[in-house]
């Protein structure tokens, strides 16, 4: 469709480039802010093998991508992971997984609202405008974001990509600058080959925590397929994820690389020795208020992006009966998801209000931003998978090219991943021996993501049988053809009516970071 037709009301315009998915997924990810603050939680673990560590880390997330980029070819619906485990591994772990992505994303901008507001007022601090530091300055701070955020949001994705390149482009000149810098003036140590050697970890175990660490700090690139529906090219998708992760992988590698040649191991691994203090260190208080912007232009970018992803994936679930009809609303001039933005949005603020009145939810937020890695590695994991069972039928006789693609390396991605993710759930349970409402104590860090699965539990049980969604009841619909690339569907699938009738027949588819002050708890990358 031309950008200058006018679509229908319930289908999103089909404007979209791989240049808009690849920002949105860089966004999400925000590369410069795990840089900027969260090197030095990995460093902590990896030590000098930081780039031997994203390089790992790198690999089972490629595999899996390639995976998604093939579902999204074949079946390009918002919905994403929540669609394609249903069609592979039956609705109640769809569901499940749909569930999950929601939770993490709402409690996510809630974090991220506060980490705005932080950043902000530190920011204020820095050029000697105003102080306030108080809890409830911060809250109102991250709110004003989050209302300007979800506007553009509404307004559309192509306005929203705009603002976003301009951020992200600003975050990354700052701390590529001091990466250049810690090059050129840094003495710690020589640049060594042995950094991007897995020999040189010191034992399996050091290998396997650093490599679950640099794989959540890859967390959102996934986000580039939520708006497959709005692509011109249904392939977009999987050029845009491939290629946030490829620029990512790069980023992590320069700035691995120039933070061990400027930084001694212990100054590394010091979470207040972040680029806001390497910046004043190079560059004194103006290097401080550019570092300080950055990571400020980087979260706004990375919570614009959520809630474009996330609002495509509640549009989807009420689409299928999962959610009520009116989260699938559009608006009707602007053709975006505006009842899901809104909502959505809406909750994470509420859970940010009702945090200051009780305390120990900030804390419940903040445990489960922080041990997210847990459910991101269970959702990667559980996608390959879909995509190896979805096309296990075409892999027989097939090229070997299409069977590694689209069966083999999901389907080892996947298991690798799931691995990583009870390795990090051994690990938490047994660094304590007790269970406290603590965000740093590893129980509960380990409980609470697990705990977020279970929930969706009777969820499901009452959509299915008081809702009596036809997600749970009908069969998914046929795959598109395998052919070439072509066109994205001129509308998107029909809804289904939320009560059924067991005659009727399915319609057919046309085609898922710890503050910068004083906290000592280790970010899962900021993105959702």
């Amino acid at each position: 469709m031309d950008d200058g037709q006018i679509p229908r009301h319930d289908e999103f315009r089909k404007s979209l480039r791989t240049r808009h998915g690849v920002v949105i997924a860089l966004a999400n990810i925000s590369p410069t802010v795990s840089i900027g603050i969260g090197l030095g939680f990995l460093a902590a673990v990896a030590g000098t093998s930081l780039p031997a560590a994203f390089l790992l880390a790198a690999l089972p997330i490629l595999a899996v991508s390639g995976g998604y980029a093939r579902l999204a070819a074949r079946d390009p619906n918002c919905g994403t992971a929540y669609v394609w485990v249903r069609r592979a591994l039956g609705p109640w772990t769809g569901y499940l997984t749909g569930w999950t992505a929601v939770a993490t994303n709402i409690m996510f901008l809630s974090y991220a609202g506060q980490l705005t507001g932080q950043f902000t007022l530190q920011l204020a601090h820095e050029a000697r405008l105003f102080s306030a530091e108080s809890t409830l300055a911060v809250t109102l701070t991250g709110l004003l974001w989050t209302g300007l955020i979800v506007v553009g949001a509404v307004r559309g994705v192509k306005g929203a990509t705009a603002v976003q390149s301009v951020l992200l482009g600003l975050s990354a000149v700052v701390v590529l600058t001091v990466v250049v810098t810690a090059f050129a003036r840094g003495d710690a140590a020589p640049v060594q080959p042995s950094w991007f050697s897995p020999l040189a970890f010191p034992d399996p175990l050091t290998l396997l925590g650093a490599t679950v660490l640099a794989a959540y700090m890859f967390w959102g690139w996934e986000s580039a397929f939520s708006v497959v529906e709005e692509n011109a090219e249904a392939r977009s998708s999987g050029r845009a994820g491939l290629i946030a992760i490829v620029v990512t992988l790069v980023l992590f590698l320069i700035g691995a690389t120039g933070f061990l040649h400027a930084l001694t191991p212990g100054q590394l691994a010091d979470p207040l020795a972040g680029i806001t203090e390497l910046s004043r260190t190079f560059y004194g208080t103006g290097g401080a208020i550019a570092a300080t912007t950055a990571m400020l232009a980087a979260t706004v970018a990375c919570m614009q992006s959520s809630v474009i992803a996330g609002s495509r994936l509640t549009l989807a679930m009420g689409r299928d009966g999962v959610l009520g009809p009116g989260w699938a609303r559009l608006h009707p001039t602007r053709n975006t998801p505006v009842t899901s933005t809104l909502r959505t949005a809406g909750i994470a603020v509420a859970l940010s209000l009702a945090g200051l009145g009780v305390g120990e939810l900030s804390e419940v937020v903040l445990a489960v931003v922080n041990s997210v890695g847990i459910l991101v590695s269970l959702m990667y994991g559980i996608g390959g998978w879909a995509c190896a069972v979805t096309f296990r039928h075409e892999l027989r006789g097939g090229r070997l090219r299409d069977i590694l693609a689209v069966g083999v390396l999901p389907a080892l991605g996947g298991t690798t991943l799931l691995l990583l993710g009870g390795l990090v759930a051994h690990q938490q349970w047994t660094s304590v021996d007790h269970m406290a409402l603590d965000p740093e104590n590893g129980r509960f860090l380990t409980a609470l993501p697990l705990g977020t699965v279970l929930l969706g539990v009777p969820a499901a049980l009452w959509t299915r049988y008081r809702r009596r969604a036809a997600y749970f009841t009908r069969p998914a619909p046929p795959l598109a053809p395998a052919s070439a690339s072509r066109p994205a569907p001129p509308s998107p699938p029909a809804p289904l009516p939320a009560h059924p009738s067991p005659s009727a027949p399915l319609p057919a588819h046309p085609s898922p970071s710890a503050p910068p002050s004083t906290s000592s708890t280790p970010p899962p990358g900021v993105s959702a």
